[in-house]
């Protein structure tokens, strides 16, 4: 019996790019977790992260051909998709921060009910929201490098091709927001 190997990025977006819907199904299928996630830790809404994820994969649709693999993975081409599209919300909404509350005050009385000691689930809960809360009020860039390298476990180099800066650039504002972030917690 033989394993047929999973076709590259590469092959999947030449097949997209010739019309084969399978082969757009795969790559949303295989990259669309990582780009949500990236798109909800930076906006903290569950409907804009669906919305610019949509936006996302509408995109690639669109622009199948731009991908180059020697400037780097699909994964961070689709991330800079998705960090311009945030940014563009970010001007657009600028005096408006979306807060998913749903989120932030959730009921976690299933949790307490199953941990050993109840006390300290909830002042662990209540300080991780307090912690999202932090990074959501972080400027754009500094959130931005939070998000990709902190929580997202990105190379400084990956980052900073997202963040279309150097690396120093990265690390620098990784900083910062690190500082500023042990400052409001």
């Amino acid at each position: 019996m033989s394993v047929t190997a999973e076709p590259t990025d590469s092959k999947l977006l030449e097949s997209m790019a010739s019309g084969d819907r399978e082969a757009f199904a795969g790559l949303f299928r295989r990259h669309q977790k990582a780009v949500y996630r990236f798109s909800r830790q930076m906006l903290g809404s569950r409907e804009a992260a669906e919305d610019v994820t949509q936006e996302v994969f509408i995109a690639l649709a669109r622009s199948a051909g731009r991908f180059d693999p020697s400037m780097g993975s699909l994964t961070t081409y689709l991330y800079g998709i998705a960090r311009n599209l945030i940014l563009h919300r970010h001007k657009r909404d600028r005096a408006h921060l979306e807060v998913d509350i749903d989120s932030v005050s959730g009921d976690h009385t299933a949790l307490l009910a199953a941990v050993a000691d109840p006390a300290e689930a909830l002042s662990r809960t209540q300080m991780l929201e307090q912690l999202r809360l932090a990074i959501l009020r972080l400027p754009v860039h500094y959130r931005e490098a939070i998000v990709l390298c902190e929580l997202n476990g990105l190379s400084y180099e990956d980052a900073a091709a997202i963040a279309e800066c150097p690396v120093g650039t990265i690390r620098s504002r990784l900083s910062r927001a690190r500082r500023i972030l042990i400052e409001r917690c």
